[in-house]
């Protein structure tokens, strides 16, 4: 009980029974599973924990140990969150959402990287739809290429999408997804470039409402993934995205920066740039940064 209060839940007790007051914010997996909707799946397993290394290393464990798929592995807290590259990313305890979705796709593993676009617009439209979060500004939610989510033109969401592969086992598709929730959660030398969902709503955003209704929305496009829609889920994204198609970008790859313009995705989600010298290139995992963004200032 005493580990419960250090760690902030509210515990209350009555008739000499101690018990856990049903929120919206609470990571409780049982209260995950239950308000979860099956549209992918008959059902959700949720695996929580108050402290772990990386809930992304749990999966890929998970995964190359056999586990069958359609598996969330959340936690309160990482002490070796990463996004791509290998790159920290910092989980405060409740400070926001660190999940990872374990998953058996059915369709060619050249494929598989579309699952970061289904994620991408999912979590996009849970923001612009949350329920009981009033005029929220949505015309400020942007998908950058090929894993973030932008609110104003900062980071408060990323994505990691990694491979499980066993020679015994068939491979298995490891989804993590790090949100910035909480005011504050934004460590202070990232705040030029990084924002929490509750800052930019002006509310505090129920941790566990977020997660749900970003579930929902992921089936759906899971759903359109294991049919074989492939082009409507880049579609999707594009209509999320002010950045795919004719905006100055840098192509960072190493320590060498190239000035480009975007004009479009393949048909596996590589991005297409437009170089100073008029050669279109195809970058598939490099990292894009923006060399000039317009974003409306809020009301």
């Amino acid at each position: 009980m005493e580990l419960c209060r250090q760690w902030g839940f509210q515990i209350q007790e009555k008739d000499n029974r101690f018990f856990l007051p049903f929120d919206s914010d609470s990571l409780v997996p049982a209260w995950i599973e239950e308000e979860t909707p099956g549209i992918a799946w008959d059902r959700l397993r949720v695996e929580g924990f108050l402290e772990i290394g990386s809930t992304n290393e749990e999966g890929l464990a998970r995964a190359r140990g056999g586990d069958p798929g359609a598996l969330l592995i959340c936690a309160e807290t990482q002490t070796a969150g990463r996004g791509r590259k290998g790159r920290r990313w910092a989980s405060p305890p409740g400070g926001g959402l660190y999940f990872t979705l374990v998953l058996s796709p059915a369709q060619d593993l050249i494929r598989w990287p579309l699952l970061t676009f289904v994620a991408g617009v999912a979590l996009v439209q849970a923001l612009k739809e949350l329920p009981g979060v009033e005029g929220f500004p949505a015309r400020l939610v942007d998908l950058k290429w090929p894993n973030d989510v932008l609110l104003g033109g900062k980071k408060a969401a990323g994505i990691l999408l990694e491979t499980a592969c066993s020679a015994r086992r068939p491979a298995a598709a490891v989804l993590g997804v790090g949100v910035n929730v909480r005011p504050g959660c934004v460590p202070e030398e990232l705040q030029h470039c990084a924002s929490s969902v509750s800052d930019d709503a002006g509310v505090l955003v129920a941790r566990r409402k977020l997660l749900v209704r970003f579930l929902h929305f992921f089936q759906m496009g899971y759903k359109f993934f294991e049919n074989g829609r492939h082009a409507d889920i880049l579609e999707s994204w594009k209509r999320h995205s002010s950045m795919w198609d004719g905006v100055p970008v840098w192509i960072v790859e190493a320590e060498k920066s190239i000035r480009a313009v975007t004009c479009g995705l393949s048909d596996t989600g590589a991005l297409r740039v437009r170089t100073e010298e008029g050669k279109v290139e195809t970058i598939l995992s490099g990292d894009i940064s923006l060399r000039s963004v317009a974003w409306p200032s809020r009301p």
